[in-house]
């Protein structure tokens, strides 16, 4: 296997599920193995491509399409509920200058909240959308007009007729990043700008394992991929978005010469890559060893309703132990998941003393402190 940038010959995987459930990123099992590899040459961290996978994005890939509202949280502030495409809205409004008129293309869109949210606040806007999926329509539908979006192929008359093409957590998904790359260079006028963001790896260290994420980008990795593709890269910032890379980039008139990159920094990278896939490959295990010390019939709850929540669950040997799933996002209360209701934190039975959480090992444990309804509780938390 060859690296998806670079093309670099990968050397051996630096972590492998083996028999163990794989997960997609809507948390959902695949029935599969993950393989991850990195490369040496410009630091990109890679996983091999699920089969058919263009078939999965088009028939299952169902991200938050059960209402036009619903969105996940990004962060609770002094009790506040932030939202993921309030602040990713923020972030854009922060980092571009926005005026009438201004033609802008979100690509791998799927319902592209953040765009309604954005012709919401800014109506001038010549809001265009494309993705490979037809589900995603009826959402598209409120805001734009149809011939404004578009799925599966591009429309020739787009070609280098945009100011900005946007994308929001799609470029981990695409097999072929440097096709995808390539298309949006060229949809763009001269000097205009491409903006996104991407999860980052090395901060939200959930993604090495995501099954159907093919590229974990670092920021040496996605500054490769944006100047082999004939951006000035403006900006690759890991402090605005949690666990993401946000990343502004300006098409030149003429591709620059290659940069080579920085060894020592890429050596450093692929040291970390390693640490994390060794901590996933060993998790599993640490999970089954807390469910080790409880009572047989003791009952649990689970702290998170994504990806970290879903891993504890899968490597659970009794997950019918979970009575409940705790959640702080108002649109997943009230559901099942994992067989167990979905509930508040102020809801959490009182003969439950055992808490699995499932977040961020970098923030689990500040914003378990910060709940109220857990302050006066004697819970026994196991952390990832």
């Amino acid at each position: 296997m060859n690296c998806n940038l670079c093309g670099t010959p990968l050397g051996d995987k630096i972590y492998d599920s083996g028999d163990a459930l794989s997960l997609t990123s809507l948390c959902n099992v695949h029935d599969g193995r993950t393989e991850v590899y990195v490369c040496g040459c410009c630091a990109h961290v890679q996983s091999a491509a699920m089969a058919d996978i263009d078939a999965y994005y088009d028939d299952s890939y169902d991200i938050l399409i059960d209402s036009e509202e619903e969105d996940q949280i990004y962060e609770v502030v002094a009790c506040r509920k932030v939202y993921r495409t309030e602040h990713q809205v923020k972030v854009l409004r922060d980092k571009l200058a926005l005026t009438t008129g201004t033609r802008i293309l979100d690509y791998g869109c799927a319902k592209s909240a953040t765009m309604r949210t954005l012709v919401g606040q800014i109506p001038e806007l010549e809001v265009h959308l494309f993705d490979v999926s037809d589900r995603y329509r009826p959402f598209w539908d409120k805001f734009i007009t149809w011939e404004r979006g578009a799925t599966f192929e591009l429309p020739a008359d787009w070609k280098g007729s945009f100011d900005i093409v946007t994308s929001f957590f799609s470029l981990e998904h695409m097999a072929q990043p440097q096709e995808a790359l390539r298309k949006i260079a060229a949809l763009l006028k001269t000097g205009g700008t491409f903006y996104g963001i991407v999860p980052n790896v090395l901060s939200n260290t959930a993604d090495l394992i995501v099954v159907d994420h093919v590229n974990h980008f670092t920021p040496p990795s996605l500054a490769w991929l944006l100047r082999a593709n004939g951006f000035e890269v403006q900006e690759v910032s890991d402090s605005v978005h949690r666990g993401a890379l946000v990343f502004v980039a300006r098409k030149l008139a003429q591709p620059a010469s290659a940069q080579p990159t920085v060894q020592d920094e890429v050596q450093a990278i692929v040291d970390r890559a390693r640490r994390i896939a060794d901590f996933w490959q060993q998790a599993g295990a640490r999970v089954q060893a807390f469910e080790q010390t409880l009572a047989a019939d003791a009952p649990v709850a689970l702290y998170g309703a994504g990806f970290y929540g879903a891993f504890i669950a899968s490597w659970l040997r009794q997950p019918q132990r979970i009575r409940c799933v705790i959640d702080q996002n108002a649109f997943l209360q009230g559901r099942q998941l994992h067989g167990a209701p979905v509930i508040a934190p102020a809801d959490l039975p009182s003969d439950i003393s055992a808490l699995l959480v499932g977040l961020n090992p970098a923030h689990a444990r500040q914003i378990v402190g910060e709940i109220p309804a857990f302050a006066r509780r004697s819970l026994n938390c196991f952390y990832l």
